[in-house]
């Protein structure tokens, strides 16, 4: 069996080392690097690396995003499956074997999902919300919709037929959703795993880090992601779980990081979270996500204004949730504002 592993490199001078070397395997296997138009010294550490390690293959283009780097590697693959890895991101030591064994016990087992770790005190730490797919167990989609919790790329081992596929290159945020779900949607059988088999690392300067100076486009790439994979989920309870995945653990903390930052309530922001409430209407969603986000945009902003709060209001009633007038709202919620827990980052929720 023939083993690719594809890892976007965008000024990643400082980790493409320490990535590639975890790279441990008995298998035959080919590396892909997709240099993304680095500015820094990417290229050439890359060009070092390949001199030291003969499975290395570069692929160099402008800088078009994660997605189209990793969409170049699929494209570019020769193996029998694929994984991915981030640059600043490892593999721990013998894990790739490990999830290669159980790919080849059962000819019907087309994805194999292990564990992400975060380091904590010389140890990797699995996530907490991915509990209820700790575990070993065969299942697919219908079975187990807890699966959408590991929604990133990474810990993952696919099989080559997902070739087919792709990463949306016209968004940045959540690009990897609709690739993720329909892989699970099209699985036979999905091996899932107890065992820590991935690392990550935080970097400074990633695009979550990002996340409140590009709040808007955010938002815009979030209504795109969810219409499509709404669209792909075809059971009520995969597109249930989906919400709470999305709205509640992604956009309600997107939204939770931008008002931390720029607490003042504008008419932007109230647009942009009626277009959202309104996809949400389109089809099933959670009702404990929504009340999230109604949660953090009432409590967590401040200097409402009658017509700020008519608008927000309004937007409320359409769906079903009644709110009172804005003399009763500014006595009694307002002055209720949330400290909000559970500050994850996003590169936690989002790619993990």
């Amino acid at each position: 069996m023939k083993i690719s592993i594809i890892i976007p490199v965008y000024n990643a001078e400082k980790t493409i080392r320490r990535a590639i070397a975890s790279i441990d395997t008995k298998h035959q296997y080919e590396i892909i690097c997709i240099n993304d138009g680095s500015t820094d010294n990417s290229k050439r550490e890359l060009e070092k690396l390949q001199k030291e390690y003969k499975h290395v293959i570069i692929i160099n283009q402008t800088n078009q995003g994660a997605a189209a780097s990793r969409n170049a590697g699929i494209a570019n693959m020769t193996g029998d499956v694929f994984m991915f890895l981030d640059a600043d991101d490892e593999f721990l030591p013998s894990r790739i074997d490990f999830m290669a064994d159980y790919y080849q016990q059962d000819d019907d087992v087309d994805i194999v999902i292990g564990q992400i770790g975060r380091e904590k005190d010389g140890d990797w730490q699995t996530i907490y919300s991915h509990q209820a797919i700790q575990k070993l167990d065969k299942v697919n989609l219908g079975q187990c919709p807890d699966m959408m919790q590991s929604i990133g790329p990474g810990a993952k081992m696919f099989n080559a037929k997902f070739a087919d596929l792709r990463f949306d290159e016209d968004v940045v945020f959540c690009e990897e959703h609709t690739f993720i779900i329909s892989a699970y949607k099209k699985a036979r059988d999905i091996q899932l795993l107890p065992d820590v088999v991935y690392g990550y690392n935080e970097q400074d300067g990633s695009v979550t880090d990002q996340r409140t100076d590009q709040f808007v486009s955010y938002m815009q790439d979030a209504v795109k992601v969810r219409a499509r994979v709404m669209d792909i989920l075809s059971l009520r309870e995969a597109r249930t779980y989906y919400s709470y995945r999305m709205d509640e653990l992604i956009v309600s903390y997107l939204l939770q990081a931008y008002v931390e930052k720029n607490a003042v309530i504008t008419k932007q922001l109230l647009d942009l979270v009626t277009t959202y409430i309104n996809e949400m209407q389109k089809t099933d969603y959670d009702g404990k996500a929504m009340f999230r986000i109604v949660k953090v945009v009432e409590q967590g902003s401040k200097k409402w204004n009658k017509a700020m709060y008519q608008q927000w209001r309004d937007t409320l009633l359409r769906v079903g949730i009644g709110r009172p007038n804005y003399y009763r709202f500014k006595a009694e919620l307002l002055p209720k504002r949330a400290r909000f827990r559970g500050k994850m980052k996003l590169k936690q929720l989002l790619n993990r």
